[in-house]
């Protein structure tokens, strides 16, 4: 909203449309939206169901179900998003690539299911 009202200014100063300001509104609250929708909680449970918790929802998947888990690409970076492909959609969990209760999800991935394709994660191979 900050942003909406600094460019409303903007562009009501210069001269600008109001169509084109209320374009950017909506393509800044459409990436919010799905902003939220990135987890920042990851665990698994004891039947092997991992659980990613976001401000939006909360996803319950079997580890069987999961078709890859991709890393980051700049390894020497703490804080990384890490893909998980499920069957019909993929899910975003950001966190510290060196966090032990990752690293134990992961395993528990790669118990539930040998043939998860695990990209980019060098802690795992």
């Amino acid at each position: 909203m900050i942003c909406v009202f600094f460019l409303g200014s903007k562009t009501l100063s210069f001269g600008w449309p109001v169509g084109q300001l209320l374009m950017i509104a909506f393509i800044l609250g459409y990436t919010w939206y799905f902003s939220l929708g990135i987890a920042y909680k990851v665990a698994i449970d004891g039947t092997g169901n991992i659980l990613l918790r976001s401000f939006r929802r909360q996803i319950t998947v079997n580890a069987e179900s999961i078709g890859s888990v991709e890393g980051p690409r700049l390894t020497f970076i703490s804080y990384c998003f890490i893909r998980f492909k499920l069957e019909r959609e993929k899910a975003y969990l950001f966190c510290r690539i060196t966090d032990e209760d990752l690293h134990q999800v992961l395993y528990g991935i790669r118990r539930a299911n040998q043939h998860t394709k695990f990209k980019v994660l060098p802690m795992i191979d």
